[in-house]
């Protein structure tokens, strides 16, 4: 396999680092640019283009090529983030179409007539007013007087009886809850305050992390047993270092921002400006500056 070309001299180091990256990926595939081009989304001159460092890859074009090379999409797509903030050549804007050569076309937009909206539905005809019932015609002859109905009543009884049953059965079962409610709470332990407080703590994420470009988190934080955290990781002693990207990670740029170390987002990607928070922080705090999240930086940072 041919050597590859000296990167250009404007790259910063963190664009250079993602196409160093990107190469070793299509050398661990063994495919050739035309081989690349068949089995992505992008064209071979794109691929040349993105891989001699002359145009910044989109994250699509990092994500397939991962996939092909078995590597971790996460931790690629997070040094494409890092470069995309120092990149100064062009940027992509689109996918290419496989098999073409030049200048790569915007994403087309969906064929297709867009779906029209459904028809209102018809107002229901108004019923037909009933016909007024026919009046009587009067006997003839003298006028009669109407019959009285003595002992009958005018309507149906109103079932008072009943209601007043089912008022006083519903009235007991609210009282009943309201004693099982107290018995309850009583005799179950670990529900005071102190439960309560831990219970809000241990809501951290649950789900498995995932770096997303452009994502960022909020921060809850809050003060468990002495220590300082910020809703995302229990962790004490997690190791964290360029480019991790971890819930972790998360906890720590929050509690950096929350103590004044300011790193511009809270994105979960362990980037340059994180390494230099976790510096200031540790110069602080007499501990050894080396830019990477330990067991005593954790310690530090937690107080």
């Amino acid at each position: 396999m041919a050597p590859w070309k000296a990167l250009p001299e404007h790259l910063d180091p963190q664009a250079g680092r993602l196409v160093d990256r990107l190469r070793r990926l299509k050398d661990a595939t063994g495919l050739s640019f035309t081989a690349l081009a068949t089995r992505t989304s992008y064209s071979r001159s794109s691929w040349e283009r993105y891989l001699n460092g002359r145009k910044l890859p989109p994250a699509e074009a990092v994500t397939e090529l991962a996939a092909l090379a078995g590597a971790d999409p996460d931790r690629m797509l997070a040094l494409h983030t890092l470069a995309a903030q120092t990149w100064t050549g062009p940027q992509t804007k689109g996918p290419a179409v496989p098999g073409t050569s030049g200048a790569e076309p915007e994403p087309a937009e969906p064929a297709g007539e867009p779906a029209s909206e459904p028809a209102p539905e018809a107002a229901p005809e108004a019923a037909p007013e009933a016909a007024p019932a026919p009046a009587q015609a009067e006997p003839d002859g003298p006028a009669s007087v109407p019959s009285v109905l003595i002992g009958k009543p005018d309507g149906p009884a109103k079932p008072a009886r009943a209601r007043r049953t089912v008022l006083a059965v519903g009235g007991a079962l609210v009282v009943v809850a309201a004693v099982l409610a107290v018995v309850v709470t009583l005799a179950l332990p670990g529900r005071d305050s102190a439960g309560t407080g831990e219970e809000e703590h241990r809501r951290t994420a649950a789900e498995e992390f995932a770096f997303k470009p452009d994502r960022t988190y909020d921060c809850d934080i809050h003060r468990f047993e002495g220590r300082l955290y910020a809703g995302h990781s229990d962790t004490q002693d997690a190791l964290l270092q360029q480019i991790s990207t971890t819930w972790g990670v998360v906890e720590a740029q929050c509690l950096l921002e929350h103590r004044g170390y300011r790193i511009g987002g809270i994105d979960g990607a362990y980037g340059p400006a994180t390494e230099r928070a976790v510096k200031r922080l540790q110069d602080a705090e007499g501990l050894v500056v080396d830019g990477i999240m330990g067991p005593h930086t954790w310690e530090a940072l937690r107080r």
